[in-house]
């Protein structure tokens, strides 16, 4: 049995945060019927984010959010359409949302309007800003509440250099990964006390969380941006090979600085006073001239020549990948992080499995059920839910499906 096997969730979500949280539950064995508008999901037309192909039958970048699901499609907007979410509503454990909340208000779905109709209800919302203060009905996206209002933008870019240039989905995969968590959290709950429960994870909240060092940094007077030269310590930075690709080293603990000195070929920096004790190591002066000294070094070989030299003497470091090379990384397919899939049209993609591994859920062989044309299970859910042939029928001819 897989860990939320048995368990319904109804998802009324857009774009990236919601429906990933979604997806990993079904990764997880939920039964999940995603819920769109007329139009659907408007990320299904954003496949030119992340330059992916989209076809008739292939829509990769859709479905990174959105596989294992069932779709129905609902004019939300009528009374039809408004008892068709309430009914499935009434037989769901989870209620998924990221609507805003005065979108919520008028179609009678927010925590507060449901909990005592529904009172086993899991209500889990994706926000922007948060549920209170003056800003909780901005709209709030991975850019700008979790990239932007968090620093992580801004004091993450190289000194003197514009904002860092980010991908879709940092943050929404953030606040995915939290918001599972919470849901199963509030599941295991209502096991013991039969009650539901609201859950809400907002992408400002995850940014400050996923950045609480950095918050700590800045607390204490650290200044961003940096550069290379304003490090933590020089035994914790970048350094470019001859071949001008980059190695990350790691000597975080300076019991190991000596060795890692003489593994390099330079047993006299361990001895010189600037750095010989770990209090002279860490001071700014040091810090800038140890990283230019590193610099010079590293920069007589290739990455690959560093990589296998410090790994042969188990010194932490790590080669700077690419976002191209990641999925064939054999480290990463060996656990089964990533894997190919190639459409019936003959599209291939790569995808990501969720975060989590379970005993229960191999995950060589998690289902991949990509998502097809908007509405294209919803003849079947309202079947599930009692219509006749004839009002599901009646309902496409007056537009309250699709």
């Amino acid at each position: 049995m897989k860990p939320m096997e048995g368990i319904k969730v109804i998802e009324l979500s857009t774009m990236l945060a919601g429906p990933m949280t979604a997806r990993i539950l079904a990764e997880w064995g939920a039964d999940v019927i995603k819920v769109e508008s007329m139009n659907g999901d408007a990320w299904r037309e954003q496949y030119g984010t992340s330059l992916s192909p989209c076809t008739e039958t292939a829509n990769p970048n859709f479905d990174m959010q959105n596989m294992n699901k069932r779709f129905i499609s609902l004019n939300l907007r009528s009374k039809e359409g408004l008892d068709a979410i309430i009914k499935l509503i009434s037989g769901a454990d989870v209620f998924l949302t990221n609507y805003r909340i005065h979108t919520l208000e008028k179609m009678g779905l927010t925590y507060e309007q449901l909990k005592l109709r529904f009172p086993k209800l899991i209500h889990a919302s994706v926000l922007g800003y948060g549920s209170e203060g003056d800003e909780k009905y901005r709209p709030g996206y991975d850019y700008t509440a979790f990239c932007a209002r968090t620093g992580l933008l801004g004091d993450l870019a190289p000194a003197g250099g514009p904002p860092i240039m980010t991908v879709a989905g940092l943050g929404d995969h953030s606040v995915a990964v939290a918001l599972s968590a919470g849901i199963a959290a509030a599941l295991y709950k209502r096991t013991v006390t039969g009650e539901g429960e609201k859950v809400d994870v907002s992408l400002l909240q995850a940014g400050t969380f996923i950045l609480s060092t950095g918050l700590l940094n800045g607390f204490n007077g650290r200044k961003f941006p940096r550069d290379r030269y304003n490090c933590s310590h020089a035994g914790s930075n970048t350094y470019q090979g001859a071949d001008g690709e980059w190695i990350y080293l790691a000597i975080v603990d300076y019991r190991r600085f000596a060795e890692f000195c003489d593994t390099v070929g330079l047993p006299e920096v361990a001895k010189d006073p600037r750095f010989s004790t770990q209090q002279a190591y860490y001071t700014p002066e040091s810090k800038r001239e140890l990283t230019k000294i590193l610099d010079a070094k590293f920069a007589e070989q290739p990455v690959s020549y560093w990589h296998e030299l410090l790994n042969a003497h188990d010194l932490p470091h790590e080669i700077v990948y690419h976002f191209k090379d990641v999925p064939y990384d054999p480290q990463v397919q060996a656990n089964h992080y990533t894997y190919f899939h190639e459409y019936p049209d003959g599209t291939k993609t790569v995808f990501t499995n969720s975060p989590v591994h379970f005993a229960s859920v191999n995950p060589a062989e998690i289902p991949c059920r990509t998502s097809g044309p908007i509405g294209c299970d919803t003849a079947g859910i309202l079947k599930e839910l009692g219509y006749t042939e004839e009002q599901i029928q009646s309902m496409y001819q007056a537009g309250e499906i699709r």
